[in-house]
């Protein structure tokens, strides 16, 4: 059953900027609910007054805001950067296998050099060191591709088995970068460490910025 308080919360929760806003308590209940109005009863059907969206927002802001108030539970063990990086995606191809054991015998990357892989069900993505450019052209050659994005870097950020286990960790960097206006061009993750890569413009705002909160 369609309700109003599920379409409000569907709303804020597409727009991180509202739904940080409002779990900081910095934004006003009847101004956006009458701001949300017209999209709820338009999703709803009918009319819907102002104070039943108010209710709604402030019962979301209740179960979510424990997500930005937990500075103190959240913590990182490193964190890491590094800069000029591009990315390549290409087409789905199944020269894949040929193509990543020739990756792994670049003698770059024992050098220090960067190498992300991410494999999609019909879509590749590279994200590498930016000298590593024309190796990987030459190495791609024939192979469609779809997107390519310099002028990246990377934020590593090393935590431990705790942080893995506890709710909300991944949600609490990413939606503060977006409050920022960080992009975000792609996430790389493992067991304990997050690769999350940007603009090389934003390198140093979003450093500070998970600095403050898991350090």
């Amino acid at each position: 059953m369609v309700t109003i308080s599920r379409i409000v919360e569907k709303m804020v929760k597409e727009n991180p900027s509202l739904e940080i806003a409002l779990s900081k308590d910095i934004i006003s209940y009847s101004k956006l609910a009458r701001y949300l109005r017209e999209e709820v009863e338009k999703e709803f059907g009918k009319k819907v007054n102002d104070a039943a969206i108010t209710v709604a927002l402030k019962r979301l802001k209740e179960r979510s805001g424990h997500l930005y108030e937990r500075k103190g539970e959240f913590y990182a063990l490193e964190i890491n950067t590094s800069s000029n990086l591009m990315e390549l995606t290409v087409g789905k191809t199944n020269r894949l296998p040929q193509v990543m054991k020739s990756i792994y015998e670049f003698p770059e990357l024992e050098e220090g050099c960067i190498m992300h892989a991410v494999h999609g069900n019909n879509q590749t993505t590279f994200v590498f060191t930016s000298r590593l450019e024309k190796k990987m052209k030459s190495l791609l050659t024939g192979e469609k591709v779809i997107s390519e994005i310099p002028g990246l870097a990377q934020l590593s950020i090393k935590f431990d088995e705790k942080m893995f286990q506890t709710p909300g960790f991944i949600v609490y960097i990413l939606k503060e970068l977006a409050w920022n206006n960080i992009g975000i061009v792609e996430i790389v993750s493992t067991y304990t460490e997050l690769i999350i890569i940007l603009k090389e413009n934003d390198l140093m705002n979003a450093y500070k910025i998970v600095q403050g909160l898991l350090f």
